[in-house]
């Protein structure tokens, strides 16, 4: 009879050549990825367009958290109007 490993990953400590080879692996994989988004920026005008629009939200965002006197810059709340009563 054939014993099945629960976990499909070896539970032996790698070996440090298998080590290198995964850190290569994760690299390889790191730069190609941010090397698909470079490339995605560059060629499409929607994805550069999306990414000003976020980043002019993050912009503001982050300036309404770093604004000391912001209580100074704020609207003032509106004044509730009284409700018209209809005449008949």
């Amino acid at each position: 009879m054939l014993h099945m490993a629960i976990s499909p990953f070896s539970a032996r400590p790698a070996s440090p050549e298998g080590e290198r080879r995964r850190a290569r692996l994760a690299l390889i994989i790191a730069t190609v990825g941010i090397a698909a988004m470079l490339l995605a920026y560059a060629v499409s005008p929607g994805v550069r367009h999306a990414v000003s629009h976020a980043a002019h939200s993050v912009k503001h965002a982050v300036g309404h958290v770093l604004d000391n006197d912001r209580g100074e810059h704020e609207h003032p709340a509106a004044k509730p109007t009284p409700a018209k009563t209809s005449k008949s």
